[in-house]
C-alpha cells in the first residue's frame, strides 16, 4: 500500500491492475493514458468480449477462446494466414492503413446493428 500526499503521483504500468482509495473527504484523481501513437486501445476489445462473448453457454466460449488462440494470442498467431498469398489475407495481411480501415468499417458496420 502507497500512501500519496499533495502534489504527489504515481506510475502505474499499462495493464496492471490497481484499487485506489480515498481517505479524506475531498480528493481528485487524474488519469492520463497514453500508448503508440494512432494505435488502438486494446481495452474496446475487452469491453466488446464481454458483450458478445462472456455470457455465451461454455462450449461455444470454449469455441471462441480457439479462434483467439489461433489468431491473437498463439506463439505462432502473426504467421496464421502464411499459407495464404498476401493479396488474399484480408484482416489477416499484414498491417496497413487499408486493413486497418477495412476492419474499422466492419467493426461499424457491426456494432450498428446491435
Amino acid at each position: 500500500m502507497t500512501v500519496l500526499e499533495p502534489g504527489d503521483a504515481i506510475f502505474i504500468p499499462s495493464m496492471w491492475w490497481h484499487d485506489v482509495k480515498a481517505l479524506g473527504r475531498f480528493n481528485v484523481l487524474v488519469n492520463y493514458w497514453w500508448g503508440q501513437p494512432g494505435a488502438p486501445s486494446p481495452f474496446p476489445a475487452l469491453i466488446h468480449g464481454i458483450l458478445a462473448i462472456r455470457d455465451l453457454p461454455a462450449g461455444e466460449r470454449e469455441a471462441v477462446r480457439g479462434w483467439f488462440d489461433h489468431y491473437v494470442f498463439g506463439d505462432n498467431a502473426q504467421n496464421a494466414a502464411a499459407h495464404l498469398p498476401e493479396a488474399v489475407r484480408g484482416v489477416l495481411g499484414s498491417p496497413s492503413q487499408e486493413r486497418t480501415d477495412v476492419i474499422r468499417a466492419y467493426l461499424a458496420r457491426t456494432l450498428e446493428r446491435l
